[in-house]
């Protein structure tokens, strides 16, 4: 298959809602799949974890799952992929703490249908979200986990809530090439010990179409 002519990954994502996104919003989405398109955001994020994850952080990093460590206005450059052979919108968060070598956090997003979808992170973990644009913001509804095994997801119901909390994000548009986000995961079984969150802002520095 060809990217030739394609509308991007998130057109169908968005469905009847793409074509009133703003330009820095369909710019961060702009990767059209089977392709090798490319999309490159620049900015800060201010990165809160609760005492009992941070105690994780080795864990974390071993897993390459979020961030192992906390920090105010982090530079983060995060590069949007698209592969020649998938749907899928790959993102690749490079992280630059002061201090510490730069460190990588990747995970891939697969479209479920119209205002839905699955991010995979590292050993299959997946969460399943809503993805709708309501007043002007996208918002990323928490439906729950999965784990992706022997290529099935595996619902994790119950069991996610409890280990993992809820996830939630949004994401505005403060201009042409310009937003800003917060994601924050939050309660389970041991709520504000394990609650994370990162948010802050960025600008689209650059976009490549590759076939």
């Amino acid at each position: 298959m060809t990217a030739a002519g394609a509308t991007p990954i998130f057109t169908d994502i968005f469905a009847e809602q793409w074509e009133s996104l703003p330009l820095a919003l369909k710019a961060h989405y702009a990767n059209r799949p089977f392709s090798n398109d490319r999309v490159t955001v620049s900015g800060h994020l201010t990165i809160r974890m609760g005492p009992l994850l941070q105690l994780a952080a080795p864990m974390l990093k071993a897993l390459n799952m979020l961030t192992p460590w906390t920090g105010d206005d982090v530079p983060c450059k995060v590069t949007f992929r698209s592969k020649p052979d998938s749907r899928a919108f790959i993102f690749e968060r490079h992280f630059d703490f002061p201090g510490r070598k730069p460190y990588l956090f990747r995970s891939k997003m697969i479209p479920q249908g119209p205002h839905e979808v699955i991010e995979y992170m590292a050993g299959g973990i997946g969460w399943r979200c809503g993805y709708v644009y309501e007043s002007g913001q996208v918002l990323l509804q928490h439906r729950g986990y999965v784990w992706r095994i022997f290529g099935m997801d595996i619902p994790l119901s119950w069991i996610g809530e409890c280990l993992l909390g809820r996830g939630d994000a949004f994401e505005e548009s403060t201009g042409d090439d310009r937003f800003r986000m917060r994601m924050t995961l939050s309660g389970g079984l041991f709520g504000r010990l394990t609650a994370y969150s990162y948010e802050g802002a960025f600008i689209v520095t650059d976009i490549q179409y590759a076939e």
